[in-house]
C-alpha cells in the first residue's frame, strides 16, 4: 500500500469517526438466536483479561471476566445461578454459563456492552471456560420464539393475515357483546368462544378472575408475582407511550412463524383482560375488539 494511499484511509477514518457519549456500545442481534450469537462472538474476541457487562433494556444484567476467550468468573447476572469457579466441576460451570449466556440472550434487545479491565489481577490457575465449550452447550439450550407485538389503535387499520375461513367471525362471534361492563370484562366474557385459556386482572393485579387453560394447576396459569411483574410491565408501557397512546388498547403477540398460541390483551385503563389463543384465531380477536369498541 502506498504512502498516499494509507494516509487517504486515515483522513475517511477520521472524517466518519464520532465521539462516544457513553462506554456502551450496542449490539445489533434483533433475535434471541441472534444476540445470543453476539455474546459469544465477544466472549470470542476478548484476548486480553476485561471486564464484560452484557445489559438489555428492561435491567436485566450479565457481569463476566474473561480472558483469551475464556470465562474466568461471573460477577453477577440477573437470572440464573450463578456458578462458583471454585468448587464446581468444569462440566457444571459450562452448563450454568450457557444459560447465563442464553438467559440475557432471551431478554428484549437490543444489548449494551460495556468492557472495562478487571478490578483485580487475574490469577495464574484462573485458566476458565472456554467459548468453544459454552457454545457448545449454547447449542443444546433452546431460546423462545420471538413474539411479534402489535398495537391495534382501530379496525379499519388493521390488515389482517389469518387464513379466509377465520376472517368471516361466526354468528355467535358476531353477536352483541353485553353492555354495561367495563371494556376489559366484556373482553374476557367474550373471549370464551375462541380462547384456550384467559384471565382478568386489576391493573395493580389485586382481584384476578381465571378461566380455562390459566385456572390453577393448568399449565398456563399466571400466579401472583407473574401478575404483579406483568402490572410493572404494563406500567412502564404507560410511562413510555402516555404521549402517543390512550386506552382503551388491545395488544396481539403472535409467534414467530405465526403458528402456535398467541396472546391477546384488552386494557381499558382500570383492568386488563388476557385470551391465550390459536394463532389462526386472530380474526375472532379482532371482531370482539371491534364489537366492544362499537358498543362502548
Amino acid at each position: 500500500m502506498m504512502d498516499t494511499e494509507i494516509l487517504d484511509m486515515l483522513e475517511d477514518i477520521g472524517r466518519s469517526a464520532r465521539p462516544r457519549l457513553s462506554p456502551a456500545i450496542q449490539l445489533p442481534g434483533e433475535t434471541a438466536d441472534a444476540r445470543r450469537s453476539d455474546v459469544l462472538r465477544v466472549i470470542r474476541g476478548t484476548i486480553l483479561p476485561r471486564r464484560l457487562e452484557f445489559t438489555s433494556p428492561n435491567g436485566n444484567c450479565l457481569a463476566v471476566e474473561v480472558n483469551s476467550s475464556r470465562v474466568t468468573d461471573v460477577f453477577g447476572a440477573s437470572t440464573g445461578s450463578v456458578p462458583d469457579f471454585e468448587t464446581e466441576p468444569r462440566e457444571a460451570l459450562t452448563e450454568k454459563l450457557a444459560q447465563l449466556v442464553s438467559n440475557i440472550a432471551a431478554a428484549p434487545g437490543p444489548l449494551q456492552l460495556v468492557s472495562v479491565r478487571p478490578d483485580t489481577a487475574l490469577e495464574a490457575d484462573d485458566v476458565g471456560i472456554t467459548y468453544s465449550e459454552i457454545e457448545s452447550a449454547c447449542a443444546q439450550i433452546e431460546l423462545p420464539a420471538e413474539p411479534r407485538v402489535s398495537i391495534v389503535p382501530d379496525i379499519e387499520d388493521v390488515a389482517l393475515d389469518a387464513p379466509d375461513s377465520e376472517q368471516e367471525p361466526s354468528a355467535i362471534e358476531q353477536a352483541a357483546v353485553p353492555e354495561g361492563l367495563g371494556m376489559a370484562q366484556r373482553f374476557f366474557d367474550g373471549a370464551e368462544r375462541f380462547a384456550l385459556g384467559r384471565f382478568l386482572s386489576a391493573s395493580d393485579s389485586s382481584a384476578t378472575q381465571l378461566d380455562g387453560a390459566c385456572t390453577e394447576g393448568q399449565p398456563l396459569h399466571p400466579d401472583q408475582a407473574l401478575l404483579q411483574n406483568f402490572a410493572k410491565d404494563l406500567a412502564g408501557w404507560d410511562a413510555d407511550s402516555a404521549t402517543t397512546l390512550t386506552h382503551p388498547q388491545l395488544i396481539v403477540m403472535r409467534p414467530a412463524g405465526g403458528q402456535g398460541a398467541g396472546l391477546a390483551l384488552l386494557r381499558d385503563g382500570k383492568n386488563v383482560a388476557a385470551a391465550v389463543h390459536e394463532a389462526r384465531k386472530l380474526g375472532a380477536v379482532v371482531s370482539l375488539w371491534k364489537s366492544i369498541r362499537e358498543t362502548a
